[in-house]
């Protein structure tokens, strides 16, 4: 129910209209240059996008993703049944990742595989193949591979002496087919020169603390005086509960906290999809087989500590993020604008200012290409280039001069009053974050004039 009362959100559907549009899986590198991470999601998706268009099909494969994420972690999780109730329908696992049709919810179900083929077969091949599937889905997922690689492999090492040569021949390839696979990675991931998006400014790791582990709306003086040091006492909570049970879940958790985190600093995690990536290493580390026995009080501190992050979580379905998932009401109007469009005139030339909200509508059109004012050009996904313009009302009066039937979609840009020879015919105020407005030429009509 929740995933059907969600309207894609155009981040969402940029992903579902590059596999769309891609003709062969080759095609996915160069569609996805300009991302900024690897385009593992979008060749999942690629398959079905290739037989069924509607943006229906990508939530049901992140749906089934999802569910089957979910069900593996139910099983392997060491909580307890009550904890696992919490987490799992928390906003982060229940919302969030299955609800929102990004790649996270890819990385989901990839670590909790991890953890799996991690107690069946130990380092080797099996879970180097793996890890470079975790880090092909995203820049956040590369860092949790590469984390899981340090504490499975080197742990290992000590007895190097008495391995067969076989065996010292396993060890090795497998961790050279991961660091070429992740060298790769990062080159997909790290913002090319023509890329509109940079690194970004370093921003402090109290707010990537307090983001990851206190995902709430609030604007109370009294939370906010020492919310970054709660968000610390928790992340060393969770630190001491995965000490007390194993090594690799410890030094995983240790290694991919500081990476992301790092991350997080920078201009790369800016959203709660992306801050949520710390709470998901944390709470898939409870997967990970049990390597020591514990000490009763240091185990009642972890637990406490991971009881108060799901409850935090848990709370942000009605008091952070969760209210704009779970909401009915639309995000960027782009369905009630691709669905006016369709009624309107299937043959017009439809022209949108920008192309980030314009991706939306091809892909609610089957993926029609559509002419992009910000790129002089048409096509289908965004591509998010340094050479992207902000088109004025003077470049849609043009582009509409250039064809027989245009219509003009307004979105982001052309600010200021319409010109006269513009007729309003479409408005789509009432979304949560965008809205589009449709215009015609009162020259080149195609309703009439009532």
């Amino acid at each position: 129910m929740l995933i059907w009362n969600h309207e894609p959100w155009r981040d969402e559907l940029q992903a579902w209209s590059i596999a769309m549009a891609s003709h062969n899986p080759l095609d996915l590198l160069p569609n996805t240059r300009l991302e900024g991470r690897p385009p593992g999601w979008q060749l999942l998706l690629w398959p079905f996008a290739q037989v069924i268009t509607n943006p229906r099909m990508m939530q049901l494969v992140a749906l089934v993703v999802g569910s089957l994420a979910a069900w593996w972690w139910l099983r392997r999780s060491a909580l307890v049944w009550q904890m696992k109730a919490v987490v799992l329908f928390g906003f982060l696992f229940t919302g969030g990742y299955l609800v929102h049709s990004r790649d996270y919810v890819l990385s989901f179900l990839v670590l909790v595989a991890a953890t799996a083929v991690h107690e069946r077969r130990g380092p080797g091949v099996r879970l180097a193949l793996v890890l470079c599937a975790l880090a092909w889905v995203n820049a956040f997922s590369l860092a949790m591979a590469a984390a899981l690689v340090v504490a499975v492999w080197l742990p290992e090492l000590p007895a190097w002496r008495q391995w067969t040569v076989s065996r010292r021949i396993e060890w090795c390839g497998s961790l050279v087919l991961c660091g070429g696979w992740f060298a790769w990675s990062a080159y997909l991931t790290y913002p090319t020169a023509d890329n509109q998006f940079g690194v970004g400014r370093y921003k402090g790791f109290g707010r990537a603390l307090t983001k990851s582990f206190i995902p709430l709306d609030y604007d109370w003086a009294w939370l906010q005086r020492f919310d970054n040091v709660l968000a610390g006492a928790l992340c060393v909570g969770a630190l001491i509960w995965t000490w007390q049970w194993s090594r690799t879940a410890f030094i995983f958790v240790s290694l991919a906290m500081a990476m992301l985190l790092y991350n997080l600093t920078y201009g790369y995690g800016d959203y709660w999809w992306h801050f949520g990536n710390a709470y998901l290493v944390v709470f898939v580390a409870t997967c990970f087989v049990r390597g020591r026995s514990s000490v009763g009080w240091l185990r009642r501190i972890g637990v406490g500590a991971l009881a108060v992050m799901a409850v935090l979580n848990f709370t942000a379905t009605r008091y952070g993020a969760g209210r704009d998932v779970y909401s009915s009401r639309p995000y960027s109007m782009t369905l009630a604008a691709a669905e006016q469009l369709r009624d309107i005139c299937d043959d017009c030339t439809i022209i949108v200012d920008w192309d980030a909200i314009g991706a939306g509508i091809s892909a609610h059109l089957d993926g029609r290409e559509i002419y992009y004012l910000n790129r002089g050009e048409f096509g289908t996904f965004a591509k998010f280039s340094n050479t992207n313009t902000a088109p004025t009302w003077e470049d849609g009066l043009a582009a509409i001069a250039r064809f027989e039937r245009p219509l003009l979609i307004q979105t982001a840009f052309m600010s200021g009053p319409a010109p006269s020879e513009l007729e309003l015919i479409g408005v789509h105020l009432d979304g949560v974050n965008d809205h589009n407005l449709i215009w015609q030429s009162a020259t080149k009509r195609i309703l009439p004039d009532d």
